[in-house]
C-alpha cells in the first residue's frame, strides 16, 4: 500500500463512528449478557482500537439497531430478518457458526467481571447501596407508624401478658379504703391542729 492511500486509511479511520459496548447497552438499555448475545446472534465481529478496547463500526451498529426494532415488536430475536435478506435463526446456533466460518468463539469476547476498577463494579455497589439505605430507612419509619397505630388489642397474646405484667409490678397498690382512711386521717389532724 501506498503512503497516500496509508494516510487515507488513517484520515477515514479517524472519522469512523466508533460505538463502545457500554453506549450500545445504554441506547438500547441492555445488559452487559444481552449486548454479547445480539452481537453473537448476529455475527458481530467487534473491531479494536489502538489501545486494544472493543467497538462496533456504524454498520454494525445499525444492524444492532435493526435487531432491536425487531426485538421490541416480537419480543424475541428469532425472526429477524437481517439487512442482506438472511433470516439468523437463534434457534440453530449450529447455523451461525457456519455463517461465520467458525470463527464464532474470536467474535465474541467474554463478558467482563464486575469488578471495582472496571466501573461495572462500582455500578452495581453503588445500585446495591442505595437499595440498602432505601430499605433501612424505610423499614423503621414504617414499623414505627404500625406501632404508633396499635392498641394492647392488637398483640399477640404473648406480647398481651407481658404488657399486663409490666402494669401490674410498676402499678401503685391502689386500695380505695386505705386512701380514703388516710384523707380522713389527715382532716382531723388539720382540725386538731386549728383548735
Amino acid at each position: 500500500m501506498s503512503d497516500r492511500n496509508s494516510a487515507q486509511t488513517d484520515r477515514n479511520s479517524a472519522t469512523e463512528m466508533h460505538y463502545r459496548p457500554e453506549e450500545v447497552q445504554r441506547e438500547f438499555d441492555i445488559k452487559t449478557t444481552q449486548y454479547y448475545e445480539r452481537i453473537k446472534f448476529l455475527g458481530i465481529k467487534a473491531h479494536k482500537d489502538g489501545q486494544g478496547k472493543a467497538y462496533l463500526d456504524k454498520a454494525q451498529f445499525d444492524r444492532m439497531k435493526r435487531l432491536d426494532q425487531h426485538i421490541q415488536e416480537t419480543g424475541e430475536m428469532d425472526g429477524f430478518i437481517d439487512s442482506e435478506g438472511s433470516e439468523l435463526a437463534v434457534s440453530n446456533p449450529a447455523n451461525l457458526a457456519e455463517a461465520n466460518q467458525g470463527d464464532l468463539a474470536e467474535s465474541v469476547p467474554a463478558p467482563e467481571e464486575p469488578t471495582i476498577d472496571n466501573g461495572l463494579g462500582k455500578q452495581i455497589y453503588r445500585a446495591a447501596a442505595e437499595l440498602k439505605a432505601s430499605e433501612l430507612s424505610m423499614i423503621p419509619q414504617v414499623v414505627r407508624e404500625v406501632a404508633n397505630r396499635m392498641t394492647k388489642e392488637d398483640l399477640p397474646e404473648d406480647l398481651k401478658v407481658k404488657v399486663e405484667r409490666s402494669e401490674e409490678a410498676t402499678r401503685p397498690n391502689f386500695h380505695p379504703g386505705a386512701i380514703s382512711d388516710k384523707l380522713i386521717e389527715q382532716l382531723r389532724q388539720g382540725r386538731e391542729q386549728l383548735a
